[in-house]
């Protein structure tokens, strides 16, 4: 009910300035209507990953979504946005979805953004890239307060305008709770899950380069996120859900998921050993060359789940010495603009390696935080899930692939090849073309009995018409030959109108 009533008060916050301010510079809507048809298993790969957790693995769906939106001014000073966009959906996990509503504030470079907003990757392409190892906009939003600077802002007092800093703060709640205790409602006796889970993500990024003065710049950037507090229950064998504990969720728990530290008395055991809440991120590194009409863009992120991970080289001993290096694992990018032609504006290639997670071998002896990381899984807040859609690189498959239910992410261990390219051959024309290659070994723990394959492709074709303006029409056919998902061919079918209701 409380929910009920935010989001109506949200809702009305965002709506009574159309009635009473007539000096809005822009404010525009979107009209979408998608309808996806498959054979085998699920949906294609390609047609469900990446939507911001608005699709379906229900191999015949559809949905109908219209969104109200404000841009901020293009001007220095105070500024301001907001955005609603709401679905119906047949044949999705819900009937209905209130995919964003967010109002955001903004004064020269910090920005202020309440509410639920999907979001993009740092520093990977949108329309082409898999999507970052920590961040992805495979899942639906989570609701947050954010706060910081969202673009490259430059510090005009150092070096002469090279140095340009970003990075943001922001407090969430996850709204999936009624979404788990359905998906494990026909799981087996005693399974687990979190509810109410609390988040935290906190980000810094730094930019060497001055584009009047040369072609080349360089990138460093941390992220840093926490999943704490909710409410830890177990599914009893004949039973109704029932709650074993309360995890802690005091404003002392919101400084520990600021500042990692450990868990109080009062947390469950294993916060009180290592570190309060979940803990996960990425480190950043980029080169950006741009001269004219071209452009080429290396990066590459390295994902952790502790300090091993985080930090570096370590070494285990187990009759002799065995060296790792967790920065092995990660994502090796390469991004092409092209001059303008009627073939391809953008190539993206992307390689995904996660087996080694700090090495196979844990010595609790020396330090039990080294070795078998497990990426993406916790034994308290199940996994890096948001409504049973995996936060991170879609590659690593979602928890909601997983039978029977459960919230675990089994296939971590991977190697990735993905592939993308876009282009226009006319004006009216655009495409696009993805492709995926991956390699899967399961966890160290569920090891799978032998290496699966998946080939994941999709190609879309779109028509914007120049007599009916803001009208794009899209059609898509993609394809998996997976071990783990299933043969699976499908085509999507998007048409969209995008206008303006206001402009000064």
């Amino acid at each position: 009910m409380r929910n009920k009533l935010f989001l109506g008060a949200l809702l009305m916050c965002l709506t009574m300035p159309l009635r009473a301010n007539d000096e809005w510079s822009k404010i525009s809507y979107e009209l979408q209507s998608s309808a996806t048809f498959s054979s085998g298993k699920y949906t294609p790969f390609w047609l469900v990953s990446n939507q911001h957790g608005l699709a379906s693995l229900e191999k015949n769906n559809a949905h109908l979504g219209l969104g109200l939106y404000r841009d901020f001014d293009k001007k220095d000073g105070f500024t301001w946005a907001y955005g609603a966009e709401i679905a119906g959906a047949w044949n999705y996990s819900s009937a209905f979805y209130l995919q964003q509503l967010y109002a955001d504030v903004k004064y020269n470079c910090w920005e202020l953004s309440i509410g639920s907003k999907e979001r993009w990757s740092e520093g990977k392409h949108r329309r082409l890239s898999g999507g970052g190892l920590t961040f992805s906009p495979n899942a639906r939003p989570i609701p947050q307060v954010r706060f910081g600077i969202n673009e490259y802002a430059t510090v005009p007092w150092l070096f002469n305008d090279w140095v340009h800093v970003k990075g943001h703060l922001s407090y969430g709640k996850y709204s999936d709770s009624d979404f788990l205790r359905s998906h494990v409602a026909n799981a087996l006796a005693n399974t687990w899950y979190t509810s109410d889970i609390l988040f935290h993500e906190k980000t810094a990024f730094l930019k060497i380069g001055n584009e009047e003065k040369s072609p080349l710049s360089v990138e460093i950037g941390l992220e840093m996120y926490s999943q704490f507090g909710g409410r830890f229950m177990i599914k009893r064998d004949g039973m109704s859900d029932s709650l074993r504990y309360d995890i802690p969720h005091s404003y002392k728990e919101y400084l520990k998921a600021l500042i990692p530290m450990a868990g109080g008395s009062d947390a469950p055991s294993s916060d009180q050993q290592n570190i309060n809440g979940n803990v996960l991120g990425s480190w950043h590194l980029a080169a950006n060359y741009q001269l004219q009409d071209w452009g080429v863009r290396l990066y590459y992120e390295h994902f952790y789940e502790d300090h091993s991970g985080l930090l570096g080289f370590h070494k285990i001993n187990v009759g002799q010495v065995v060296s790792y290096f967790p920065w092995y694992d990660g994502l090796y990018g390469l991004e092409i603009d092209l001059p303008s032609n009627r073939i391809a504006s953008t190539i993206v290639y992307e390689y995904i390696t996660s087996r080694m997670q700090s090495g196979p071998i844990v010595n609790y002896w020396k330090d039990p935080l080294v070795g078998k990381d497990s990426f993406y899984n916790n034994s308290i807040y199940q996994s890096w899930q948001h409504w049973g859609m995996a936060i991170c690189n879609p590659h690593h498959l979602s928890p909601i692939y997983v039978e029977p239910a459960t919230l675990k992410m089994p296939y971590t261990r991977i190697r990735s090849h993905h592939i993308g390219f876009e282009g226009s051959p006319t004006p009216q024309l655009d495409y696009r073309f993805m492709g995926s290659w991956t390699k899967h070994w399961g966890t160290y723990d569920d090891p799978l009995p032998e290496p699966q394959t998946q080939l994941s492709l999709m190609a879309e074709l779109s028509y914007t018409p120049s007599r009916w303006e803001g009208w794009q029409f899209s059609g898509a056919f993609a394809l998996d030959r997976s071990q783990l998902i299933g043969n699976n061919t499908g085509a999507m079918l998007t048409i969209r109108k995008q206008g303006l209701i206001k402009e000064k």
